[in-house]
């Protein structure tokens, strides 16, 4: 069996991060090397751990947003395809972006399917 594919989740609220981490935690395929609640812990873990996905909240603690948050990571080489997009809000209320988007109503349903989808090699 191959390694697992490697996940930043960047959620500030704790309920959403622990309902994401016990779904994350029931495929193998995939680990969770880090959570992170604002932006500068975000980019902290994304140093650190070099999560090959990162999965991320667009509203979060602090001054900087999630959408920030996937730019800087763009900066930093991680592909657009790579950066999930998750949030409570319609699609359509969210500012433009290059990020994949899966809203927080569909995670039980979407989440899984749509991480294997872009980290097939």
């Amino acid at each position: 069996m191959s390694q697992p594919v490697r996940i930043l989740l960047v959620e500030d609220e704790p309920l959403w991060q622990l309902g994401i981490e016990s779904l994350l935690e029931t495929d193998p395929r995939f680990e969770l090397a880090a959570v992170a609640d604002h932006f500068e812990a975000a980019m902290q873990a994304f140093t650190e751990k070099l999560p090959e996905v990162v999965l991320l909240d667009w509203k979060l603690k602090g001054t900087r947003d999630g959408l920030e948050l996937g730019a800087q990571l763009l900066n930093s080489g991680l592909p657009p395809e790579r950066i999930i997009l998750i949030s409570g809000s319609e699609a359509s209320s969210i500012p433009s972006h290059p990020f994949l988007f899966v809203p927080k109503s569909r995670i039980a349903d979407e989440l899984l399917p749509l991480l294997e989808s872009v980290t097939i090699n």
